[in-house]
């Protein structure tokens, strides 16, 4: 490797590590008022909690690298800019080309790795954070249960009037049982004056037990001072639930769609959604190097090498390319352009715009 190339591929990853901890730290922000309430307010297990971080923070790499590498090079360049060595590198007979060439294999690295995260890393660290939530909620069910809210556990749905946060007591209980037993159109309703979690059991006082019948009256069934449920048979298991598309890598998703294709009555609009995903999932991490060549002119046309001049444009550029997204998701969900130009319609018009402002670099 040239001493040239290095010189900028070191400028480069400065700015690139800086930028990829901001952003993800923006991102992560947004999760963390629920995780302290999750370990401060609701007693969560402090290592359950700690694995809901560590399968977060991989979920974001196929966002936060596009826009990492977008900052990184306009901090990188514009500082190379400002102190005049773009201008001398170039009167010496450097080109352009040359000068940008080491940040375009860079940015072609970090495309495929933002697609690996895209298509795999961020499926599967959706999938574990959700099954990792789950465990936590079948281990305290308290954490689910809120005031004057129904809260469901499978086929059993539980309300309180009142609920004590430090004792999590329970009073003035409404739960809903639609039994799996034998034919009841209509779910057993119980009444208690109290209700107290213990593990995956929910002890009722004072409890009465309805029936509505066949036609339409409702009878009482039982009264008890003091009654258990068990609540684990009917708690959802960790591989019942399907997964979602968030959660399906792109092989899954692939899989899926084409299934739909072939079952026989296709869902035209399940059809558009999916291959909406689909396209998006791979069309965001080829914007990695899509940004980088729009981001090489604009940074050597940045007067100071600034973090806030560079970071105020990386936002700028980012919304842009964020609303051109939502607007190609919309058209192809709705019909208005074939799913696959309307998701890869903001990548066409940022690469265009790259090689324009490239040549007109060029040719200064």
């Amino acid at each position: 490797m040239k001493i040239l190339h290095r010189y900028i591929l070191k400028e480069l990853v400065d700015s690139l590590v800086v930028g990829f901890l901001f952003f993800n730290f923006i991102l992560f922000i947004t999760l963390i008022f629920d995780l302290t309430e999750l370990l401060f307010i609701e007693n969560a297990p402090p290592l359950q909690v700690g694995k809901l971080v560590l399968f977060r923070l991989p979920s974001f790499f196929d966002l936060v690298i596009p826009v990492s590498m977008l900052f990184a090079i306009l901090l990188a360049f514009g500082r190379l800019s400002s102190h005049g060595e773009i201008t001398a590198l170039r009167s010496g007979g450097v080109s352009l080309f040359r000068i940008e060439k080491p940040v375009l294999l860079l940015a072609v690295s970090l495309s495929f790795l933002a697609l690996y995260a895209s298509a795999y890393l961020t499926p599967w660290c959706n999938s574990q954070y959700k099954r990792t939530y789950r465990e936590i909620i079948l281990q305290t069910p308290t954490l689910q249960v809120k005031e004057k809210i129904i809260t469901d556990f499978h086929n059993r749905k539980l309300y309180t009037y009142r609920l004590d946060p430090e004792t999590h007591e329970m009073e003035e209980v409404v739960l809903y049982e639609f039994l799996p037993e034998g034919d009841h159109l209509f779910p057993r309703i119980t009444l208690a004056q109290k209700g107290l979690f213990e593990e995956d059991i929910l002890r009722l006082q004072q409890a009465s037990f309805y029936q509505i019948g066949d036609n339409y009256r409702m009878s009482q069934q039982g009264k008890f001072s003091s009654q258990i449920l068990y609540l684990k048979a009917y708690l959802p298991e960790k591989v019942t639930e399907s997964k979602t598309t968030e959660e399906m890598n792109l092989a899954e998703l692939r899989e899926v769609l084409d299934k739909e294709k072939m079952s026989p009555s296709p869902s035209e609009n399940r059809i558009k959604r999916l291959e909406v995903d689909f396209h998006g999932r791979v069309a965001i991490p080829v914007a990695t190097l899509l940004l980088s060549l729009i981001a090489i002119p604009l940074g050597i046309r940045i007067e100071r090498g600034e973090k806030s001049i560079s970071l105020g444009i990386s936002l700028v550029i980012v919304v842009v390319y964020y609303v051109l997204f939502l607007a190609g998701k919309f058209m192809g969900q709705e019909g208005l352009l074939p799913v696959y130009l309307a998701m890869w319609l903001p990548n066409i018009l940022i690469g265009v715009a790259g090689v324009w402002l490239n040549l007109r670099a060029i040719l200064r």
